[in-house]
């Protein structure tokens, strides 16, 4: 799913080695992240050693088949290496542990009067304490005993394990599946109108046809999250490089450098959904830290360079520059610096995220006007699942719902004219041309006439200067008067700079005599010198501003979903430096800002021993994994 199938099969026999050389088994299946399905993984899964997996039963009415034919494994395939697929039943899912046991009892018994041979109940481990009020309903009301004993009396049906039900039930036939989850991660991966036309085509089907409204791939997010994308694309370099060192390198530290890598792949930092997923900041800088710890074992033999390629597929060459102590990224989109890499500390300095309309949006407004969201202890006594109760962590979310026009990066500009509202020129493609100079990339942009309009005659050319192997990075404004009157206008170039947390009285802004955390907003005047200080990061940035400037810094937040209820979350601090200049006809203003970041060391961690056979008693056989049988 988006992971390199080296990189796929390498994790899937890594994990296999490890439990093997712990509890002495080797597993035979494998459970699906999110249980997103892709036609390629049968050879993947097959190459891995992996012989049967689990899907939604809501895949296999995809691919064809009727409710009543679910009652059976299946078999499928690519290229011709096959792999057992079993139906987990989504009723199940939703009625354990959320309603009655006997509600339970009555679907397993109607399955059984259907003739299915095999049930399958395949589910998440925190949906028996860890959500809100499954503990007390689970555990200390008693439902889990309940359900157990139920199982237990059932004279209609009997346990068995997955592995059991591979070996001694043969598949009822090949199927072929198309690519897809379950229904709310597919809804997920749509923007708000798409996933509300696809919840309205589902409703409008009843019964197993609405299964045949088949909703766009995981990979949609991708397309819905520029940062996401730009994280994954971002892996597949570091990917890319390993596997040809690895080629004559098996030293320790290409080891570790593959270990990085391999935790840079978890699922979770890549999507969104009630989990919060790419809107945690801690899962992002998690994911940038694995990734830039194996680029720095990498970047030791590499010779600073610079290059235009479109990295992450959208169709614009990016201009992306790594050096031996930092890395730095430039796309067109609003001219600006969209990442910035610092090896040492295992840093991008520009982990953030947009502010972006979410379907959820709309179900807490409408909750909020309605009076009925559960907020406090209410929310916590609420035993229906997550996907059915609206809770919040606070009131009032909805007032502090706002958007962004693009992702937001350095050096991003905007201007007003008078009392008119500002033109942001975020989302706006500049015209991009690289300059060669003596240890500098210099990069000339110019955003198009056209959006300058507002302004007759106005012109803008910023120039971006890296330098210091990727551990500086510059702008320096040329405004432009190419009219008959002179303009008069405010100039902003914002930076947004990733931080764990707004809390972290260590993780300081300071302006002159002025100093603030990353939650506090600071407002300065005059201001030639920014110094942000990160703690939790292990980075210093050192901002020279000529001219003087007015400053002004502020938290961003979004507002996201999680198990616990809707919450704002800390995304990122905004530092925003303004000029009111004026410039006469046929003449220019320039403004600049240099920008120095230095990273404190994170050591790598210690590499894991590779996986070994168990140890077994004096006199004893070691014991050996069951070969597969089919």
């Amino acid at each position: 799913m988006g992971v390199p199938r080296r990189d796929g099969v390498g994790q899937i026999r890594a994990l296999s080695d490890r439990v093997h050389a712990i509890f002495g088994q080797r597993p035979l299946g494998a459970w699906l992240t999110e249980r997103v399905w892709e036609p390629h993984l049968p050879s993947l899964l097959a190459e891995a050693g992996v012989a049967y997996t689990v899907l939604d039963d809501e895949h296999f009415l995809q691919a064809g088949l009727r409710p009543q034919e679910l009652g059976e494994s299946y078999v499928t395939e690519d290229q011709g290496l096959p792999v057992i697929v079993f139906p987990g039943s989504v009723k199940l899912r939703y009625l354990i542990p959320f309603r009655d046991v006997g509600q339970t009892m009555k679907e397993l018994r109607a399955r059984a009067d259907e003739g299915a041979k095999l049930v399958v109940y395949a589910d998440d481990g925190e949906k028996f304490g860890a959500w809100p009020g499954t503990f007390a309903r689970v555990h200390k009301d008693g439902w889990l005993e309940q359900f157990f004993t139920a199982i237990a009396q059932a004279d209609f049906l009997q346990t068995t394990t997955l592995e059991d039900a591979w070996i001694f039930q043969k598949p009822a036939r090949r199927v072929y599946i198309p690519g897809g989850s379950y229904p709310e991660m597919a809804e997920w991966a749509l923007d708000p109108n798409a996933a509300k036309r696809y919840q309205q085509a589902r409703n409008k089907l009843e019964g197993e046809l609405s299964a045949l409204v088949v909703a766009p791939l995981w990979r949609n997010f991708f397309a819905k999250y520029p940062e996401s994308n730009g994280l994954h694309k971002r892996m597949l370099i570091v990917s890319e490089e390993l596997a040809r060192r690895s080629i004559l390198d098996a030293s320790a530290e290409v080891r570790q450098a593959q270990q990085n890598l391999w935790r840079a792949q978890g699922n979770d930092v890549y999507w969104h959904g009630v989990f919060g997923g790419i809107y945690f900041p801690h899962l992002r800088a998690d994911a940038y830290a694995s990734l830039l710890k194996a680029e720095r074992i990498l970047s030791e033999r590499r010779a600073a360079a610079g290059e235009q390629r479109d990295y992450d597929v959208d169709g614009y060459d990016e201009y992306i520059f790594r050096g031996n102590a930092g890395a730095v990224f430039v796309h067109v989109q609003g001219g600006a610096v969209i990442e910035w890499d610092l090896y040492a500390s295992a840093t991008n300095l520009i982990d953030t995220l947009a502010r972006r309309p979410e379907a959820e949006h709309e179900a807490l407004r409408r909750a909020e006007k309605a009076g009925k969201v559960l907020v406090g202890k209410a929310a916590e006594k609420e035993t229906k699942s997550i996907h059915e109760a609206v809770r919040a962590r606070e009131r009032g979310l909805s007032k502090l719902l706002e958007y962004d026009v693009a992702r937001r990066s350095f050096f991003q500009d905007s201007f007003r004219s008078g009392r008119s509202d500002p033109v942001l020129l975020h989302a706006i493609y500049y015209q991009l041309t690289p300059q060669r100079e003596a240890r500098t990339v210099s990069l000339i942009l110019e955003p198009p006439q056209r959006a300058l309009a507002s302004v007759p005659g106005l012109g803008i050319r910023k120039d971006i200067r890296i330098a210091d192997e990727g551990l500086a990075a510059g702008v320096r404004y040329r405004l432009r008067n190419e009219g008959e009157e002179r303009i008069a206008i405010s100039f902003t170039s914002a930076s947004n700079i990733g931080l764990l947390s707004e809390q972290n009285p260590m993780d300081t802004i300071t302006a002159g005599t002025k100093k603030t955390t990353a939650g506090k907003p600071l407002d300065a005047r005059n201001v030639t010198d920014i110094a942000v200080h990160s703690e939790s990061r292990h980075f210093d940035i050192a901002f020279a501003i000529d001219p003087p400037c007015a400053l002004a810094t502020r938290p961003i937040y979004s507002i996201t979903n999680s198990e616990q209820g809707f919450e704002r979350v800390y995304q990122q601090v905004e530092v925003s430096c303004t000029w009111d200049v004026q410039i006469e006809p046929d003449s220019h203003v320039d403004l600049e800002i240099r920008a120095t970041a230095v990273g404190q060391m994170v050591e790598p961690e210690a590499a894991r021993p590779t996986a070994r056979r168990r140890r077994t008693a004096p006199g004893g056989a070691a014991e050996t994994p069951r070969p597969p049988r089919r």
